[in-house]
């Protein structure tokens, strides 16, 4: 454990204070007092150590784990210089990245403030408009924000935004969990516009968990500031202790974890979980042990959240059930210890989730793991090493220009008109865009002035026509793929949701495609821990209307983002466990079944080859961006040579691809050289649905809307791509690794049996080739024959319902890729075929009773609709006639586009009860339907 030096507050404090701090820099009497008032036992090494540095106005970067009192450590020197200079609202913006922290940082920092005389605002989406107005009138000298709000402020807040010129401090909270996402990409321009807005070179002080390296935080807080810098690094030693556990029972791994959960707990606990549908379903089995377990995380009402927060602080909760969202500082009184189920992705959420306990100073944190597999253990042990030795992730740095286009437009906003030069100043004053060439901006800018969004006139910039059309104040009256105008000032990626609505309440949201796909008026959903009947759904609103259900099962929803990448340290640092002389029993297991198989153990070096029923598995430990660029790989070259109908799988335990035909597809990649390799990689990115939605995701912040035309969007498709590699793949990892592969560094073996590891990799869930372009998918597979619907599911790996919808929609005039169907007279199944082949096929072997009537010389009658017409006409023929001189039929038929065609009987009516109705055709294609519609009619009447 970390030995802390108190500074102890007894009588003597404030001369204490005063002798050490006599001179300029004295803290003020007031303050002093305070401290007193406060009761503490002792101010904290991170307390005593900020004290200097910021009251001498040095930038600050403040590093110390959760619960030493960090915020007080950079609040307690900025007020004291509040005092000192008499300053004018707004003095001091201090900024949060969950709004879920902005109350409790209120009420703390308000303490505080108000005995000082000084007014505290908070700003965030759910401040009631009464309290935001309140802020015009009296103006705060301290205003506690998120990235977002500060946004809003300088973009769009006219009058509000000139108190911003008396800014002299700023405080960034949490700093860690901004510093590798867009939302600090986004807060770290907003600091270089409020620079320049203010014209102040404004003090910086940040605060942060253990971090790995300090240099690239604080160069990111502190931008272009040319004050002096320090950081201080604290308590970092810090002991716990962690148990680590695995659930015995193998009937129902939820009923026996859930038992295990509840013997480990002592209240009140925090159980995270890594995805929202596992606090459900945990939920769903502790609730029956009592009603003291309650469920916290991002889908669920902030309502319902505060109400869950407020029984832990007053320990009416036994345990919460939680996500990210209870990771960070939110008061929620003493935790007596954390159970993690399963283990944390890194060692750094690991770090944060575990010292939720021991959350004061001089205390212990105190944990549990929950493991289901056995290389869940191997995860747990391996993250407990690497918290032991001190080795964090490293930190990377988003460089979006996603964000610096969102940005361009908020200068736009905030000053009206003004020269490319500025913005471009104002964008590489801060840390991630220092390198952004000239070129590459004044490239993003001609594209945004191209889609519209921004207007170019000369060298200077204004915001184009386009601008209010996509980004709307109301959504309902604008276009159908217009965004609400709110949605502009967040980077947070807003996809679609349903909300869930009791009377007025909000209960919590769902993804939309899960509604649109799986909900139904009277489907019971849990969510928030409680049932809820769906009364009712409002898709023009976005809204389900909901009820209690009682006493009956309720389906969890699936929700998207849930899946987060494993640590690049994991791979390395259980190779070095399975190599090394561990007692734990599970290891010496695992060990000897590898050798009960005659199989060497997997590591970094080794690939062992399993030959399962349907999938080839490559086990091997390996970075997950490795293994996910070879799987990608892997994935494209079997799509390439079969149907879609396939799928791969990855992790830091290998890789797997569908069985093809024997291939070994891992092979055939080493035989390729490393241009064309480098090639391949780039292809089955560009394939992969992780392109697709990073494309989708940051289209919309340059003003793109609608279909990606590769010719006319390079700019946009570039990003994409880079983005989505620096996201999600490895290309540098990959072609190394598949170097060494060649050169024997890394050596294959095969295995006939099943191996641990090769579990681990079997349990991650497929993916599957990008369909995207379905209408292109469904057109290449139809070509050269004709196929039911059932078929062609099986061959593209399209679900029926999908399938069905699209086949229906490329039957039409619009369609690039026109297709068109008739009836198998044999089978009586529906075929499907490419229009254009339609003759061709009519003609063949093999569908010739389909096409050729029994009696030719009978007559019938065709009412023939045209295409957005509501007039008829009809056609009177035999299929004799057709055969003689289709051309002659086609000339009889008075529109080039068929609506509806159907095939009567002219002397008996009892035909039409099953005469088929044939939809969307060019008239060149008529004879053929026709002949066809009389050999399924007379089948139907002869049979």
């Amino acid at each position: 454990m970390a030995e802390f030096k108190f500074l102890k507050i007894t009588g003597l404090v404030a001369l204490a204070l005063e002798q050490k701090y006599k001179g300029n820099n004295m803290l003020n009497q007031r303050l002093l007092n305070l401290i007193a008032e406060r009761n503490w036992n002792g101010m904290t090494e991170v307390q005593q150590k900020s004290l200097d540095p910021i009251l001498q106005g040095k930038n600050t970067l403040l590093i110390a784990p959760t619960g030493l009192g960090k915020t007080e450590a950079a609040l307690i020197p900025v007020l004291n210089e509040m005092l000192k200079y008499d300053v004018k609202p707004v003095s001091l913006i201090y900024i949060t990245p969950l709004k879920a922290l902005i109350n409790d940082l209120t009420i703390r920092i308000n303490w505080w403030a108000s005995r000082l005389g000084f007014y505290v605002s908070r700003k965030h989406g759910e401040v009631p408009q009464k309290e935001k107005n309140m802020r015009l009138k009296l103006v705060p000298h301290i205003v506690v924000t998120t990235p977002e709000g500060l946004e809003i402020d300088l973009d769009w807040a006219s009058r509000f935004r000139e108190n911003y010129k008396n800014v002299k401090w700023i405080i960034v909270d949490e700093i860690h969990e901004l510093v590798n996402s867009k939302r600090g990409t986004q807060l770290s321009i907003l600091l270089e516009r409020l620079k320049e807005f203010s014209g102040y070179d404004f003090q910086r002080i940040g605060l942060s968990a253990t971090v790995n390296d300090e240099d690239l935080m604080s160069s990111f807080l502190f931008g272009s500031s040319s004050r002096e810098s320090q950081i201080i690094r604290v308590g970092e030693k810090k002991e716990f202790d962690l148990g680590i556990t695995k659930v015995q029972g193998k009937d129902d791994i939820w009923k026996d974890a859930s038992k295990l959960i509840v013997n480990s707990i002592e209240k009140p606990s925090l159980i995270f979980a890594n995805s929202r549908f596992i606090t459900e379903r945990l939920h769903e089995e502790l609730e029956k042990f009592g009603d003291d377990f309650y469920v916290h995380h991002s889908s669920i009402s902030r309502e319902s959240k505060n109400a869950v927060e407020d029984n832990l602080r007053n320990s009416k909760a036994r345990a919460v059930i939680c996500t990210k969202t209870l990771e960070l500082g939110i008061d929620v009184g003493e935790i007596k210890k954390v159970i993690m189920f399963r283990p944390p992705p890194s060692v750094s959420s690991f770090l944060q989730r575990l010292g939720r306990s021991g959350h004061k100073i001089n205390g212990r944190p105190v944990g549990e793991i929950i493991c289901l597999y056995d290389f869940d253990i191997l995860e747990a042990l391996a993250i407990k090493r690497l918290a032991h030795k001190g080795k964090l992730e490293k930190t990377k740095v988003c460089r979006g220009l996603d964000i610096v286009a969102r940005e361009s437009i908020g200068i736009v906003l905030q000053y009206g008109e003004l020269e490319k030069e500025r913005i471009y100043k104002i964008i590489t004053s801060s840390y991630p865009f220092r390198g952004l060439k000239e070129d590459k901006f004044e490239e993003l800018i001609l594209y945004m002035a191209k889609t519209g969004v921004l207007s170019l006139n000369g060298n200077k910039v204004s915001l184009g026509k386009f601008f209010f059309k996509l980004w709307s104040f109301n959504k309902k009256n604008g276009y159908s793929w217009s965004r609400s105008f709110s949605e502009f000032f967040s980077t947070i990626s807003n996809d679609e949701t349903f909300s869930l609505r009791w009377g007025d309440k909000t209960i919590g949201e769902i993804d939309a495609i899960y509604v649109y796909k799986q909900i139904r008026s009277g489907d019971i959903l849990r969510v928030g821990g409680r049932l809820w009947r769906v009364l009712k759904i409002n898709t023009s609103r976005n809204s389900l209307d909901v009820a209690p259900a009682e006493n009956c099962e309720g389906e969890i929803p699936i929700w998207r983002g849930d899946s987060i990448s494993k640590s690049y340290l994991l791979p390395i640092e259980i190779s070095k466990i399975l190599r090394g002389n561990q007692k734990n029993p599970l290891i010496k297991r695992i060990k000897q079944t590898y050798d009960n198989i005659n199989v060497n153990l997997p590591s970094l070096r080794t690939i062992i080859v399993e030959r399962r029923e349907d999938e080839i598995v490559y086990s091997v430990l390996i970075n997950e961006r490795i293994s996910g660029t070879l799987a990608h790989m892997l994935l494209y070259l079997a799509a390439a040579e079969n149907s879609l109908n396939i799928h791969a799988r990855y992790s830091i335990y290998g890789f797997s691809i569908s069985r093809i035909d024997e291939k070994n597809l891992l092979e055939e990649i080493l035989k390729i050289n490393d241009k064309k390799l480098r090639g391949l990689i780039i292809k089955s990115i560009l394939r992969s649905p992780l392109f697709f939605s990073t494309l989708k995701e940051i289209q919309i912040s340059f003003g793109k809307v609608g279909k990606i035309k590769p010719d006319e969007d390079k700019f946009v498709v570039r990003e994409a791509l880079r983005q989505t590699v620096l996201r999600y793949f490895s290309i540098k990892g990959t072609m190394r690794f598949l170097k060494d592969l060649k050169e024997g560094k890394i050596k294959i073996v095969e295995s006939n049996k099943p191996t641990p590891l090769g579990y681990a990799v079997m349990l991650q869930a497929p993916i599957k080739p990008w369909i995207g372009g379905l209408q292109t998918v469904i057109y290449d597979t139809l070509k050269g024959g004709a196929y039911t619907a059932n078929e062609l599911s099986e061959m593209t790996g399209i679900s029926p319902k999908t399938l069905e919808a699209r086949l229906k929609q490329m039957r039409k005039p619009d369609s690039k890729y026109r297709i068109t169907n008739f009836i198998d007279v044999d089978s009586k199944e529906i075929r499907w075929c490419v229009a254009e082949e339609m003759e061709k096929i009519a003609k063949s072997c093999d569908f010739y009773s389909s096409f050729t009537p029994v009696n030719e010389n009978e007559t019938f009658i065709a009412t023939i609709k045209p295409y957005n017409g509501s007039v008829s006409t009809e056609l009177i023929f035999k299929a004799k006639e057709i055969f003689e001189s289709p051309d002659e039929i086609k000339r009889r038929i008075p529109f080039e586009e068929i609506g509806e065609l159907r095939v009567g009987d002219p002397v008996d009516p009892f035909v039409y009860t099953f005469s088929p109705r044939f939809y969307y055709m060019n008239k060149g294609i008529a004879p053929y339907v026709l002949l066809n519609a009389v050999a399924y009619i007379q089948s139907m009447k002869y049979s």
